[in-house]
């Protein structure tokens, strides 16, 4: 199965992260939008594993959750991979909890390396996608709406559950489905 480590978003924030989708498509680009129902912060993606993998995954996931507080994140700005000139993916940013979220996929990193689960060769960079850009089609306007004001009333959200999605890709895009989920402590 294809797989990623995440964290869920709440209703709420979703609405708000939705609303702000609107906005952004209005400007008309040649993009696949994110879902309500495909939100959510990825802190390891691990792409296809055995079923035999899973507890090994939950096991790492046990040790970090006993031992990692849950904590408050807050989004940010709207930016771009490889960036906004050049847009592939927009993205939302993090910033109020982002080192904190850079720990966490540290441990959790460390931990499955040690199960036997390559290392991420690229730096953990928190965001939640909000699309892929399929072509060039009007993504000046959405550049420039990016550009002239803040539209990202968002929010902060409470992180304190790690989960173990499958992704299932389709025509509609990818289906998620929650294999497993670990709580991390109270705050």
């Amino acid at each position: 199965m294809r797989a990623f480590i995440a964290v869920e978003i709440d209703s709420q924030t979703k609405q708000k992260i939705s609303d702000l989708v609107s906005c952004l498509k209005k400007t008309g680009p040649d993009a696949k939008w994110i879902t309500e129902d495909q939100m959510h912060l990825t802190l390891k993606f691990l792409g296809n594993i055995g079923e035999d993998k899973v507890q090994k995954i939950s096991e790492a996931l046990s040790a970090i959750s006993d031992s990692f507080k849950s904590l408050k994140i807050g989004f940010s700005n709207i930016g771009a991979f490889p960036n906004l000139n050049h847009p592939r993916v927009i993205w939302l940013g993090i910033d109020e909890g982002r080192g904190s979220l850079e720990i966490l996929n540290g441990k959790i990193e460390a931990s499955l390396e040690k199960s036997g689960f390559a290392r991420e060769n690229r730096e953990f960079n928190p965001h939640l996608t909000l699309a892929r850009i399929r072509s060039s089609k009007n993504i000046s306007n959405l550049i420039k709406l990016i550009g002239e004001k803040n539209l990202t009333p968002v929010g902060e959200i409470l992180i304190d559950k790690l989960s173990l999605f499958q992704s299932t890709l389709s025509p509609k895009g990818a289906v998620y489905t929650l294999i497993l989920q670990k709580s991390l402590q109270n705050i």
